[in-house]
C-alpha cells in the first residue's frame, strides 16, 4: 500500500513538471516560428526593395526651393524715452495666428534583434566632440563599384545578406542614450560613413546613410543628381532654401545640395517597406554631447546683477549645422542643462520674493541690456534664428533671438504662458500674467490677455509696445 501511495504521489508530482516542460517547448517553438516569420517578411521586403533599386530610376524636375522667410530687423535697437508722458494702455489687435506645423506622431520602431554568439568589433566614431562605438565589421569590403542602378542594388543585396543587425542596433542605442533628435541621428549616420570611407567617398557615405536610416524606419531615398548619388530626406515640416520633390504625398529635400547642381533628379518609384517615419525637425530633448565649456559673463544695466554662464560648444556646433526651418522649432527647443544649471540659480536668486511684474521686468531688463544687438545679415550674412544656447555663445543677437530667450526665461522661471508677436520686420514677446498687470496688451481668441514685453525696446518696462507697432496687427506664434 505504501508503495502504491508513493507511486501515485510521484505521478502527481511529475505531471506538473511534464506540463511545464511541454509549455516551455511550445513557447520555444512559437518563438522560433515568430522569428522565422519575421525573417521571411524582412527578406521579402529587402528583395522587393532591391528590385526597385535595380530598375531604371525615373527622372523628376525638382521644385524651386521655398525661400527662407525674411525678417528684416531694424539695424539698431530702439531706446525707450523715459521722459515721454505715460499714455493710456493700448490694445493691439492680433493678426492671423501662424498656422503651426501639424503635430507628427511617428511609428514606434524597435532596434533589430542581434543574433547571439558572433564576436563584435566596434569602431569609435567622434560626433560633435563625443565618441561613440558602433559595430562596423559588417561594412568591411563594402564599396560601390559605380553609381548605376545595378551597383546600388548589388550593394543593398550584399549588405542585407550580412549580419547588419548589430550595427543598426548600436546606432539606435546611441540615439536613445544620447537623446539624439531625428536630425542629429541623420547627421550621425553621415559621420559614420565619413569615418569609414573618408569624406571624399560621397557615394558610399550616402548609400550607408540610406541603409541605416531605412533600417531605422525613416523615409529617405537615394537619388542621382549630375551623375552623383545624393540623399533625399522627408521631414515633418518645411526646410527652406533646398530643392525638393513630392513623392507619394511627402516632400523629399536634397540633403546637403550642391549650389549649382541640376534640377533634374533621378530616383526609384517606391520607399523601402519598413521606412514609415518622417524626419522630425523638432528637438524635444537636448542632445547629450560631451562638454566643451565656453564661459561668458553678462552684466545687464542697472543694479548689481552679474551673470556667469557656461555653454557647450559641441552643442552650438550641432545647432550651427541645423537646417533652415520654422522659427517655432527654435522657440520650442529647451535650454541645455549645462546652461540652465549655471544661469537659472543666479536669476532665481535675483527674482526671489518679487511680484510677477517686478520679476518679469528684471528678466526683461536682463535680455534688453546684457546682450549686444546686431542683425543676422550683419553677423552671418544670412537669416539665422538662434536656439536658446546660441544666444549666450555668439557675440550678438537680434530681436527674434531676444524674444525667444525672454519667453523661455518667463516660462521656465515664472511659469507663465508666453507668445511671440511677429510684426513685419520685428518680433516681440507677450506674457499672460495671473494678475492684472497694466500696459499695452493683446487679446487672443481664447480670451487670454497677453501683456506686451519687448526685449529689443531698450529700457522699456513690461507693458510697453513700440509706437510704430501699436497699430500693426502681429501674427501670433505659440
Amino acid at each position: 500500500m505504501k508503495r502504491l501511495f508513493a507511486a501515485c504521489l510521484a505521478v502527481l508530482m511529475w505531471a506538473p513538471f511534464c506540463h511545464a516542460q511541454d509549455l516551455e517547448k511550445e513557447f520555444e517553438e512559437f518563438a522560433k516560428k515568430q522569428q522565422s516569420d519575421f525573417e521571411a517578411f524582412r527578406n521579402k521586403a529587402d528583395a522587393e526593395f532591391e528590385t526597385f533599386l535595380r530598375e531604371a530610376w525615373k527622372k523628376y524636375e525638382a521644385f524651386t526651393p521655398v525661400p527662407v522667410p525674411e525678417h528684416p530687423e531694424p539695424p539698431e535697437p530702439v531706446t525707450f524715452d523715459k521722459t515721454k508722458p505715460k499714455l493710456p494702455p493700448v490694445e493691439v489687435k492680433p493678426g492671423k495666428p501662424k498656422i503651426p506645423e501639424k503635430p507628427y506622431t511617428p511609428v514606434l520602431v524597435t532596434a533589430p534583434t542581434v543574433r547571439p554568439g558572433k564576436p563584435v568589433r566596434r569602431t569609435p566614431v567622434e560626433f560633435y566632440g563625443t565618441v561613440f562605438e558602433v559595430a562596423t565589421d559588417v561594412t568591411d569590403g563594402l564599396a560601390l563599384s559605380g553609381n548605376k542602378e545595378g551597383n546600388v542594388a548589388d550593394a543593398w543585396k550584399k549588405l542585407c545578406g550580412r549580419d547588419y543587425e548589430q550595427l543598426v542596433n548600436d546606432c539606435m542605442t546611441v540615439r536613445k542614450e544620447k537623446r539624439l533628435s531625428d536630425w542629429a541621428y541623420l547627421l550621425l549616420t553621415k559621420q559614420i560613413g565619413v569615418q569609414l570611407y573618408g569624406a571624399e567617398h560621397t557615394n558610399e557615405i550616402v548609400f550607408l546613410q540610406m541603409f541605416l536610416l531605412n533600417k531605422s524606419g525613416f523615409k529617405v531615398r537615394l537619388a542621382k543628381i549630375d551623375d552623383r548619388l545624393k540623399l533625399l530626406v522627408a521631414p515633418a515640416g518645411t526646410i527652406y532654401g533646398v530643392p525638393y520633390l513630392n513623392l507619394n504625398g511627402d516632400n523629399y529635400y536634397v540633403f546637403e545640395p550642391d549650389p549649382h547642381s541640376s534640377d533634374k533628379i533621378y530616383t526609384y518609384p517606391e520607399n523601402f517597406a519598413d521606412a514609415r517615419n518622417l524626419i522630425c525637425l523638432n528637438i524635444e530633448d537636448v542632445p547629450a554631447f560631451e562638454m566643451e565649456e565656453q564661459e561668458r559673463a553678462l552684466s545687464p544695466q542697472g543694479g548689481d546683477l552679474k551673470i556667469q554662464t557656461a555653454i557647450n560648444k559641441n552643442l552650438v556646433d550641432f545647432y550651427r549645422d541645423y537646417p533652415q526651418c520654422g522659427v517655432a522649432v527654435r522657440y520650442k527647443t529647451p535650454m541645455s542643462e549645462e546652461l540652465r544649471s549655471s544661469l537659472y540659480p543666479q536669476l532665481k536668486a535675483a527674482i526671489a520674493g518679487k511680484p510677477e511684474k517686478d520679476a518679469a521686468d528684471l528678466l526683461l531688463n536682463f535680455v534688453q541690456t546684457a546682450f549686444e544687438y546686431k542683425t543676422d545679415g550683419d553677423q552671418f550674412g544670412y537669416e539665422k534664428p538662434f536656439f536658446p544656447d546660441e544666444t549666450f555663445f555668439y557675440p550678438y543677437c537680434d530681436c527674434e533671438d531676444r524674444a525667444m530667450l525672454y519667453s523661455t526665461l518667463v516660462r521656465d522661471l515664472l511659469g507663465l504662458e508666453t507668445v511671440l508677436l511677429d510684426y513685419p520686420g520685428h518680433i516681440a514677446s507677450a506674457v499672460r500674467f495671473t494678475g492684472d498687470v497694466p500696459g499695452d496688451y493683446i487679446m487672443l481668441d481664447d480670451g487670454g490677455k497677453f501683456v506686451i514685453c519687448d526685449p529689443t525696446y531698450i529700457g522699456a518696462p513690461v507693458g510697453t509696445c513700440m509706437d510704430r507697432y501699436k497699430t500693426v496687427a502681429p501674427e501670433i506664434i505659440h
